[in-house]
């Protein structure tokens, strides 16, 4: 019998949680499945800018991820992360 680690127990459990709303709502109906990926990437993300208390003055929630690091997350080119971007925006 082959032994599992501690490491890809913890990995195997961690997920990204993808809302229903993008699948069944009218207005996310067309968005591309990758924008669908990125947009709970992204939301995990957010998570820990709130969490790091990451928030200006006026109350906004700063989230910084880099393009290089959603390319390697989503298995796509740079040019296509700027266009999910702009997508989600």
């Amino acid at each position: 019998m082959q032994r599992i680690s501690l490491n890809q127990v913890q990995t195997s459990e961690q997920f990204f949680m993808v809302p229903k709303a993008l699948f069944v709502a009218e207005p996310y109906q067309q968005m591309k499945i990758e924008s669908k990926m990125a947009y709970s990437i992204l939301k995990e993300r957010f998570k820990l800018s709130i969490k790091h208390k990451w928030i200006d003055e006026s109350g906004n929630v700063y989230l910084y991820y880099p393009n290089d690091k959603l390319v390697k997350m989503l298995g796509v080119g740079k040019d296509k992360v700027i266009r999910i971007k702009k997508e989600l925006q």
